[in-house]
């Protein structure tokens, strides 16, 4: 057995109803042959031996051990259907429990007539984080590995870099002491998280909106595509709402590259959602530039590689429970790989995570010139999905044209 060290991995496997689960669906432009499934599955389960084992908890200890007797044909199944159904697919993929100690599950449907292909793969989030498993389904021996340490680099110039160290360190301990202080308020009193009935997560699969559109926009501004889409969310809420708030988010940032499976760590943040444009998409950059330059996420790793170690996960998960019962959105933004030297044709990726509590989850991915947005949440809490979606597409506008 591993004793698995990672408080986020630890964290996720503690929540027993599989929140956060990921469901990842990509879409081939051909008929894939049963040999290529096979070969390809295969050579997925070689290169990613931790798909071989289970968590197990011994002593309020967590393990990582071997599955005995493996089979790895009980772990995926193909299917034949037309391409019109394969939507029809997602919910009830979404929402299957995990019915084995190993918590993942491929599928694959082909349409033989149309000659084309949709796979699906589902995992619990404690096993890996979504860079990790895009990287994972798509590095096949043809295409080129996605360096996952790259895509996180960052810089800034010199005086920039001073204002950051000094003024973005002290406004994050500042705000994050204040959400942390309210978290253990709420805590207060509370020794057992609430048991209720797992509802279904339903969702929006969004139309594709422009990456090019949003780069040549964004650089004008002078903020990030990531600036861009965090305000698109948080100014369709207002939209669809018509109510002024203080919004609360959860998203995540890489502390460890690619160290472990799980390299990516919770922020937390608030915002208006009444600011206007310009002050909205200011306000968003400054936040993400101080979370990418301040010394605040060194001083977080450190916390959470000396400190966090020691404390009960169980008061961790409970910690982690209440913050999210208490968010309205989890905003997940994955730079997506090309797909150009990838052995199959690859069209389309999509991703999306079953929901906790009350929260709405942005799961965002982009594909060549498309971002893709899939909107998850727990069934009834967008009581108008046609009008949030609606929403979406008013408010990017709305952006796009200031």
């Amino acid at each position: 057995m591993i004793l698995v060290d990672n408080y986020i991995s630890k964290i996720l496997y503690k929540d027993k109803d599989d929140s956060y689960s990921i469901l990842t669906y990509i879409d081939i432009d051909e008929e894939v042959s049963l040999n290529f499934i096979n070969e390809y599955i295969n050579e997925f389960i070689k290169n990613n031996p931790i798909l071989k084992k289970q968590f197990v908890e011994k002593d309020k200890l967590i393990f990582l051990d071997d599955i005995k007797l493996f089979k790895i044909e009980k772990y995926y199944t193909v299917k034949y259907t037309k391409q019109k159904n394969f939507d029809k697919k997602i919910h009830k993929n979404l929402n299957i429990e995990f019915d084995k100690n190993v918590k993942w599950k491929f599928l694959c449907y082909i349409d033989k007539k149309n000659k084309k292909t949709r796979l699906f793969f589902k995992i619990h989030h404690a096993y890996v984080d979504g860079y990790t498993l895009i990287n994972m389904l798509l590095n096949d021996k043809n295409s080129n590995k996605n360096d996952i340490v790259k895509k996180f680099k960052r810089k800034t110039d010199f005086w920039r870099t001073i204002y950051y160290y000094l003024v973005g360190t002290i406004i994050l301990i500042i705000s994050n002491v204040k959400i942390i202080t309210n978290t253990i308020f709420n805590l207060i009193g509370k020794t057992e998280k609430t048991k209720t009935k797992k509802e279904k997560t339903d969702y929006i699969i969004c139309k594709p909106l422009n990456l090019e559109e949003i780069k040549i926009f964004s650089k004008k501004k002078d903020i990030t595509v990531n600036d861009f889409l965090y305000s698109l969310m948080i100014k369709t809420d207002n939209l669809y709402t018509n109510k002024e708030k203080l919004i609360s988010t959860c998203s995540s940032i890489n502390v460890s590259g690619t160290k472990n499976t799980n390299n990516m760590c919770p922020i937390f943040n608030q915002i208006s959602n009444s600011l206007d444009n310009n002050k909205l998409l200011k306000t968003v950059n400054s936040t993400f530039n101080n979370f990418k330059f301040s010394l605040f996420i060194p001083i977080l790793a450190f916390i959470i590689n000396n400190i966090v170690s020691y404390i009960d996960i169980f008061f961790l998960s409970i910690f982690y429970d209440n913050y999210t019962n208490n968010s309205d959105y989890i905003y997940s933004n994955i730079i997506g790989p090309s797909c150009k030297n990838i052995s199959v044709k690859i069209t389309n990726i999509h991703f999306l995570t079953t929901h906790k509590n009350k929260e709405i989850i942005y799961n965002i991915i982009s594909n060549d010139n498309n971002i893709n947005i899939i909107c998850t949440f727990q069934k009834n809490v967008i009581k108008d999905k046609k009008k949030f979606e609606d929403c979406i597409y008013e408010t990017y506008k709305n952006l796009i044209n200031n």
